[in-house]
């Protein structure tokens, strides 16, 4: 339950990120741990390699490059810097790999015609920090720490009350360690043009369970064996656009590393919202980036769906926020014996994940999602549809509103959760209960969505009442968040129903579920594409004429892509097609810079003022709506769009496709197609 902006990270081209389900790693690009107070190796929300230090001669290495293999692997590339070695430094590669937790080849390479006498140094430590407290900046020393040294390895252990974990790391191959409680060390004569390669493992244990050591215990595949069907399977992207093909196959990579999978095997993969700190399952960020998702794998979507209507809300309970029917903000693995996907500590504190759970529905359902499985998922819809109207509105004026119950719940339940997100222009805070323009959105969207389903079920009664509570809803949100002698919706009503008349990007999402007239869609896109809101590489949060604007505030002046790419999504649909593509050449231009990875969020600093895009170094990379930014992007520029007779369509925005273009095994439920646009000319062929 997070209510404040997260640690520094730093700049993400200084910062290796590399992720493999519950497993993450954070390093500076020396491949060292222990640089920064968020380094480290992480399994299942605690850090249990906290330090890893390489030292050769007494130095540390210099970095020369970072080579990744996908986004569970890195090489890292350096040479040793130690004093008196000037005439045969030595090259140290450092090949790491996620899955069974961590493992590493570390080379010395004499490159030299020299031989040398090396000493090695590898100091190590493990704090089994909580992600929590990482994230807060408090690290505080709980519980019983112990070191145990082994002929070939280092145990760590920690226990809190009953809670119990180990961390073993084991030297696995290369001459013989000395090993102290500090780390190990070696000594060796290196040849000329020479190698040494000394291999590491990392295992980890929760209780007395070492995870993938024992054959009783769940398996958890690393990513080698459990992505390697998947990333075989996604569709390819062939362009001249080298912003939009370095994005989308990095977005490749980023998603299947993001999958967070069932040990046991008998669910679908679910999404992480992104790592560091969000490796797990969050509703909203889950149920946005598998939407974004669709044509690259539908059946993200329906494990999300199917997983959160497992978790759905049954009950009252204050501390938790849990109602019926509502749709949880967050699901943590914490303390259990074994991992679980749905295991551990669930929050509900969300106005925005029920809506879009029947919004995401209704979009499969779109996509070609089968009777039998839309009738099963029906429920936990019209559950969520009732949460709506009964406990989301909380004083029967027809709109979702949103009040903590709890002191450790979120202050702000909608996307911008930071508690300073939500304010008047005169920098005010507004108060709760607060009803947010893009929740009122998304419930628009939900009962077009179950208006849709039941069409398509030849429901006709239900059809109808959906489609009017639609229709009600629009024009009672017109009439009472348009604000004419400003030209845009205010981005809530507060307690006192005042409108919160501040201008932010949250007008956008107005755009994507269409509850804008075509004559405020038309003003609030002249408003996203004015100066004090687009930036060059994408739109504001917050305008920069905004006494609370500050362009590296979490919520209050940044860019976050997945935002801006909600917002496109919304302008092609009214027309605006030239703005549409604006916006995304922009975002795909700040892609290009990180090397395709598009972080949570960026400086707000204008293109004109500072000629590059400028990481805010509390940004979650890879984060999973921002991954899932691409593929949006791609489907607004081709204007990819299932169809009932003929599976998949693609009509291009003018300027979108310069140069031929093809998109190889795009999906629908339980379909392929290949997408070739070549000379202007646009093809979708459906594959056997």
């Amino acid at each position: 339950m997070f209510a404040r902006e997260p640690s520094s990270l730093g700049d993400p081209v200084d910062v290796v990120t590399l992720v493999d389900g519950q497993t993450f790693s954070l390093s500076a690009r020396s491949g060292d741990y222990g640089n920064s107070a968020t380094n480290g190796v992480f399994f299942a929300d605690m850090r249990v390699l906290s330090r890893a230090r390489l030292l050769v001669g007494g130095s540390t290495i210099e970095s020369l490059a970072v080579s990744y293999g996908d986004s569970s692997s890195a090489t890292f590339v350096g040479r040793s810097a130690a004093a008196g070695m000037a005439e045969s430094r030595l090259l140290v590669i450092r090949r790491r790999s996620l899955g069974s937790i961590l493992h590493e080849e570390i080379e010395l390479r004499n490159t030299s015609a020299h031989s040398v006498a090396v000493s090695v140094e590898l100091e190590v430590a493990a704090d089994f920090a909580s992600v929590f407290a990482i994230k807060e900046g408090h690290v505080v020393p709980l519980g019983e720490h112990s070191v145990e040294v082994r002929e070939q390895s280092l145990l760590f252990g920690w226990r809190l009350a009953d809670i119990h974990r180990q961390a073993e790391l084991i030297v696995v191959g290369g001459p013989p360690p000395i090993v102290t409680a500090r780390g190990f060390a070696w000594s060796f004569q290196l040849d000329p043009h020479s190698i040494v390669s000394l291999g590491l493992h990392l295992a980890v244990a929760l209780g007395d369970e070492w995870v993938e050591r024992e054959q009783h215990h769940p398996r958890l595949p690393n990513a080698a064996t459990r992505n390697k069907t998947w990333l075989a399977a996604a569709p390819r992207l062939r362009t001249v656009n080298r912003s939009l093909s370095t994005a989308f196959d990095r977005s490749i990579d980023d998603i299947a590393a993001l999958r967070l999978h069932d040990p046991s095997g008998t669910r679908r993969p679910v999404i992480a919202a992104g790592a560091p700190w969000y490796m797990a399952l969050f509703g909203r960020d889950a149920l946005i980036s598998s939407y974004m998702s669709l044509p690259i794998d539908p059946t993200l979507a329906l494990g999300v769906l199917e997983a959160l209507a497992e978790l759905q809300g049954s009950q009252i309970d204050v501390m938790t926020e849990e109602q019926p029917g509502r749709i949880l903000h967050e699901t943590r693995y914490l303390g259990v014996a074994a991992p679980t996907l749905t295991g551990g500590s669930t929050y509900f504190g969300s106005a925005d994940s029920t809506p879009l759970f029947v919004m995401l529905l209704g979009e499969l359902s779109r996509w070609g999602l089968d009777e039998e499985t839309l009738r099963r998922l029906l429920p936990h819809a019209d559950r969520a549809l009732a949460w709506m109207a009964d406990y989301g509105d909380r004083d029967g004026d027809g709109y979702i509103e949103y009040e903590r119950s709890s002191e450790r719940g979120l202050v702000n339940q909608g996307w911008k959760d930071s508690v300073d997100a939500i304010r008047f222009r005169s920098g005010e805070l507004a108060e709760a209960p607060i009803a947010l323009c893009e929740v009122q959105a998304y419930a628009y969207g939900a009962h077009r969505a179950r208006a849709a389903i039941a069409t398509r079920l030849g429901e006709r009664d239900v059809a109808e009442r959906h489609e009017q509570l639609a229709a009600a809803l629009k024009a009672q949100f017109a009439r009472d968040f348009w604000m004419p002698e400003l030209g845009w919706f205010a981005v809530g009503l507060d307690a006192e129903k005042r409108q919160i008349d501040s201008l932010t990007s949250n007008i956008g999402h107005c755009l994507w579920t269409g509850i804008a007239s075509p004559e405020h869609a038309a003003k609030v896109t002249e408003r996203l594409m004015s100066p004090e809101m687009w930036t060059g590489w994408g739109i504001r949060t917050m305008s920069s004429e905004e006494v609370g604007y500050d362009p590296m505030s979490y919520h209050c002046g940044t860019v976050w892509p997945h935002d801006g790419a909600l917002c496109a999504a919304g302008m092609r649909e009214y027309g605006f097609h030239e703005e549409a593509l604006t916006v995304a050449n922009g975002l795909l231009d700040a892609a290009r810079v990180w090397d395709g990875r598009l972080p949570e969020l960026f400086s707000g600093l204008d293109r004109l003022d500072v000629g590059t895009p400028i990481p805010v170094p509390t940004s979650c990379s890879p984060q999973a709506w921002a991954a899932a930014t691409p593929f949006l992007l791609l489907r607004v520029m081709l204007g990819l769009e299932p169809d009932q007779e003929r599976g998949l369509v693609a009509t291009p925005m003018a300027g979108a496709i310069e140069e031929d273009l093809v998109l190889r095994g795009a999906y629908t439920v339980g379909q392929r197609f290949d997408v070739r646009v070549d000379d202007g000319l646009v093809a979708v062929t459906r594959l056997e």
